[in-house]
């Protein structure tokens, strides 16, 4: 049971905005604070235009990321702090 458990959170991780985008290499914020947070905000914007067709299931799973990508940018943010200063 603990291996379908363990495999189950990192497929959700896959998912998570913040972990996306704080450690590719082709982020689409870069090095920003709260930049899987913001990368959520814009998906709900994107989905929620009337638009999105199919892609209007994934509404709920977003929204679901949302607090907890604000939870995991605020504890890497001392990463990102670093990183920004680096870019500069």
């Amino acid at each position: 049971m603990r291996p379908l458990v363990t495999a189950l959170l990192l497929a959700l991780l896959s998912g998570c905005a913040t972990l996306n985008e704080t450690f590719d290499d082709n982020a689409r914020c870069g090095p920003r604070p709260y930049c899987g947070a913001a990368t959520d905000v814009e998906y709900l914007q994107m989905l929620t235009d009337g638009k999105a067709g199919v892609l209007a299931a994934f509404i709920p799973l977003v929204v679901i990321d949302l607090p907890l990508s604000v939870v995991g940018d605020t504890l890497v943010l001392p990463y990102t702090a670093f990183n920004a200063g680096q870019t500069r």
